[in-house]
């Protein structure tokens, strides 16, 4: 059964074979094959796997594709001492000594301890001071050379006396001060029979 079923397939391939070489090809596409010349076959490029022969066990790395061990830095500084790494190289971590009593104040820029010298102060303690950018300096007053019962203005720290506008309108006569100088209050005069009604926009007695 096995042989029949072999000889029957043998057979069918070489017809169905037959059948394709006997089917007759367009002339354009025979002449094509005919002129075709031979040429070389395009190179592809083998991509080559880095080959890892280190065992699993062990860390590794791979710069620029290339596996190599992975050295952790060597620790060989006392666990009890302060260690820095840079770059990832461990070294032992020195703190800037210092050589400052304890009582003395002190400053440390850039890591560096250094005795913090404060502003020399030779002003007498009943006089008042400032210290513009930490350094302590007399604080002088304005001057005032204005007798006291007369009324004063300080712009910008500077004590001047306060002229108050001069009222020369008398008394009983109503008055006004816009931008504080004192005129006299004219009322809108009304000329309007009181049996009509009125209304006065901007103080102006207007019929309504």
């Amino acid at each position: 059964m096995f042989v029949f079923r072999a000889l029957f397939s043998s057979a069918l391939a070489l017809v169905l074979a037959g059948q394709a070489l006997a089917y007759p090809m367009p002339m354009p596409l025979r002449r094509g094959l005919q002129h075709r010349e031979p040429t070389p076959l395009d190179t592809i490029p083998v991509y080559v796997r880095s080959t890892n022969t280190i065992p699993a066990e062990v860390a590794t790395k791979a710069p620029n594709g290339v596996i190599q061990e992975y050295k952790r830095s060597t620790n060989t500084i006392p666990a009890e001492v302060a260690t820095k790494a840079p770059n990832g190289v461990i070294q032992e971590y020195k703190r800037s000594t210092n050589t400052i009593p304890a009582e003395v104040a002190t400053k440390a820029p850039n890591g560096v301890i250094q005795e913090y010298k404060r502003s020399t102060n030779k002003i007498p303690a009943e006089v008042a001071t400032k210290a513009p950018n930490g350094v302590i300096q007399e604080y002088k007053r304005s001057t005032n050379t204005i007798p006291a019962e007369v009324a004063t203005k300080a712009p910008n720290g500077v004590i001047q006396q306060y002229k108050r506008s001069t009222n020369t309108i008398p008394a009983e006569v109503a008055t006004k001060a816009p931008n504080g100088v004192i005129q006299e209050y004219k009322r809108s005069t009304n000329t309007i029979p009181a049996e009509v009604a009125t209304k006065a926009p901007n103080g102006v007695i207007q019929k309504y």
